[in-house]
């Protein structure tokens, strides 16, 4: 059976490579193929969080001295892989006005 750290530690690189795709995508979005790249990046390394957390959950281990935190952030890290696939750009989905709009739309008026 694999050691109850090993996973821990496993799932804590997971956890941080994940956090740093996050964080950082905005960098990568200047290129389409670049975003693309850590969009798949960021679902495949939350999945493999998600699994780790699980895993830990079920061996009885803790992350970051709790044992109540892995299920709930795997739950988190399958949703946030799952809108990582999502590619939204330039997609107006709140389907109303921004204030950018409403500007160019007095702008263009005057």
């Amino acid at each position: 059976m694999v050691e109850v750290e090993l996973v821990e530690s496993l799932a804590r690189t997971t956890c941080g490579i994940a956090l740093l795709f996050f964080v950082f995508i905005a960098i990568f979005s200047r290129s389409e193929k670049a975003e693309q790249l850590v969009q798949r990046l960021l679902s495949v390394v939350c999945f493999s969080s998600a699994v780790l957390l699980g895993w830990l959950a079920l061996v009885g281990g803790e992350f970051y001295g709790s044992s109540a935190l892995p299920p709930v952030l795997a739950f988190a890290c399958v949703i946030v892989g799952l809108g990582a696939g999502l590619n939204i750009r330039g997609t107006n989905i709140s389907q109303g006005m921004n204030p950018h709009e409403i500007m160019r739309m007095i702008r263009e008026e005057e």
